[in-house]
């Protein structure tokens, strides 16, 4: 096989199992061809690996459709049932877990979530092009509180803004932006206006998440994608592995990841997508989750 030969997956579900059994088999499925130097990506340039799974009484069928130089190839395999235990997954037992919070059609740079204030509500805070606004949970729902508008950058495209937004674990109402060329910072409970100043600090596309129940390591959670039209994944890998290491875990987004950032807790980040299909500006809360 070639070195790490470029490959998407249509995966698809026809056995009676549960969509949870089915995506952990899939990751099973995918760490084990990363590991035989096929890497998976997304988008039309890749030849379709199509991976089927239908059940019978007794077994479950894998189909797979093989691509190769002008011909696909037709590989079928068939496991007993009894081997598919009821919550296979790999033996990381490390998973992301994805939360649709909010979308929108206007742009959204950077969201994050601040942890509970003193009042137990939930505060989310977004990054449009121009403005700063704030939202509390209000029975279930998302609830504007308050805007500031961004002061206004000097020869900057619009088409090109970029930011992310910092918070601060001792004051969640302090607010840290990073803007090209600029970082500006601001208390949002406050009616001052927000201030900046020029500033070279590099904006990270990741999130270091760590939590007590899947022990005492850390994983950095990264976007693969680099296709601003097509939909995206995120990646998670220990701390300390190269960029390039198969991943522990994956999570398939609907479309480009725009931006990474605070959680609630250590173990979950905020994640800004542009939906591919509805053009929509979406927020997820990702986290981890681990076996007991």
């Amino acid at each position: 096989m070639p070195h790490e030969r470029r490959m998407s997956l249509v995966w698809t579900n026809h056995a009676a199992l549960s969509e949870q059994r089915a995506e952990n088999l899939r990751l099973v499925f995918t760490a084990r061809l990363e590991a035989s130097q096929v890497r998976l990506v997304q988008g039309e340039s890749a030849p379709a690996l199509h991976v089927s799974i239908e059940g019978t009484p007794s077994q479950i069928v894998f189909t797979a459709s093989v691509p190769t130089e002008g011909n696909t190839n037709v590989v079928i395999e068939e496991i007993a049932r009894s081997l598919v235990a009821r919550d296979a997954r790999p033996s990381n037992a490390i998973r992301l877990e994805k939360e649709l919070l909010w979308e929108q059609e206007v742009r959204i740079l950077s969201a994050a979530l601040a942890a509970s204030s003193a009042d137990g509500e939930k505060k989310m805070i977004l990054l449009t092009e121009d403005t700063l606004v704030v939202y509390g949970e209000e029975q279930g729902a998302w609830k504007l509180q308050t805007t500031k508008p961004l002061p206004s950058p000097a020869n900057q495209p619009r088409r090109s803004a970029r930011g992310q937004l910092l918070l601060a674990d001792e004051n969640i109402s302090q607010v840290g932006i990073l803007l090209p060329g600029r970082r500006c910072e601001t208390n949002w409970t406050d009616e001052l206006p927000i201030a900046c100043s020029s500033s070279n600090t590099e904006m990270h596309a990741a999130r270091l998440l760590a939590a007590q129940m899947c022990g005492t390591r850390t994983w950095w959670l990264r976007s693969d994608g680099t296709d601003w039209t097509s939909e995206d994944r995120l990646l998670l890998r220990n701390a300390g592995a190269a960029n390039n290491a198969a991943p522990v875990a994956e999570l398939n987004v609907p479309g480009p990841v725009f931006s990474i950032s605070a959680g609630p807790d250590a173990g979950s980040a905020t994640v800004v997508v542009r939906n591919v299909v509805t053009g929509n500006y979406e927020v997820y809360r990702v986290a981890l989750a681990c076996a007991n």
